[in-house]
């Protein structure tokens, strides 16, 4: 590892075009971002060096290449692991183009550009099943013989937001990697890990608070959870409507805790951005 120190000023939208982002209200490309020493491997220094994929695909970019839209979003807004993550899907389903943003740095920024490599050219039920940390970093790392970065407990276990994409795109997800030695299924709320827990509320929200939400033309993404603390985004009709931060959410955090048998706080994350170094 060597430690760098980098200064990154005057910040530009890479995005062709216009997009909805705020940040492009705000003056983004004036955002500066205060100086810090960080310790990055060479591999990561050099993916941050020439980002590839960062940015918004637009409707032109998609028709050129006979595609359409999928988006996925992953993350608390306003914390580093935050991503909404754009495919450009063909009808054969696979990926033609991909483009993220995110407030993440480091090498988690690096992690999020090579994932994204990652997606292009190969159908999203399998870049679902199949792109984890652990390859993710074997890309960045290439022919150098030092770890692009520390894998965690969760190297084989394929990025949430790339499952939550092929979701959308498709309502059978590809199948989840192998639980180990115990079934994760079987196991009490309090013995299984991040990734089930997620699971269990993602079958319980497809099953009894979409299809309602759905109806009155609208929806609903889980974007964090922590500890006891669930936060969930609206989109559609449910994103302007009032009820939806009172009966609404009320039924969603019941129709939780009837069927997971947990007592979980569900709160909205606010789609208001406020940090500035959004890539």
């Amino acid at each position: 590892m060597r430690s760098i120190k980098r200064t990154f000023a005057s910040l530009g939208c890479p995005t062709p075009g216009g997009c909805r982002w705020p940040c492009r209200q705000r003056r983004y490309k004036k955002t500066t971002v205060s100086t810090a020493t960080i310790d990055l491997t060479a591999s990561v220094i050099s993916r941050l060096a020439g980002l590839r994929f960062a940015g918004e695909i637009t409707a032109e970019e998609a028709a050129a290449v006979g595609a359409s839209i999928v988006e996925s979003v992953h993350g608390a807004e306003r914390t580093p692991e935050h991503i909404r993550l754009q495919l450009a899907i063909d009808l054969t389903g696979v990926v033609r183009l991909a483009r993220y943003r995110t407030h993440a740095g480091g090498a988690q920024l690096a992690a999020y550009d090579a994932m994204s490599e990652l997606c292009l050219g190969r159908k999203l039920i399998d870049v679902a099943a199949e792109v984890t940390p652990r390859t993710v970093e074997a890309l960045l790392r290439g022919a150098n013989p030092e770890p692009a970065f520390t894998l965690g407990s969760d190297a084989d276990q394929p990025y949430y937001v790339l499952r939550k994409a092929a979701e959308r795109l498709n309502p059978v997800a590809p199948a989840p990697a192998k639980p180990g030695p115990s079934q994760a299924a079987d196991l009490p709320w309090t013995a299984v890990g991040l990734f089930e827990k997620v699971r269990r509320i993602e079958a319980v929200l497809d099953q009894q608070v979409r299809p309602a939400l759905a109806s009155d033309g609208g929806g609903l993404d889980l974007v964090d959870l922590k500890g006891d603390e669930l936060w969930v985004q609206y989109h559609g009709a449910c994103g302007s409507c009032s009820s939806s931060i009172g009966g609404t959410l009320q039924f969603i955090q019941d129709s939780l805790n009837n069927h997971l048998g947990v007592t979980l706080a569900v709160k909205v994350s606010s789609t208001e951005v406020e940090q500035h170094s959004l890539v």
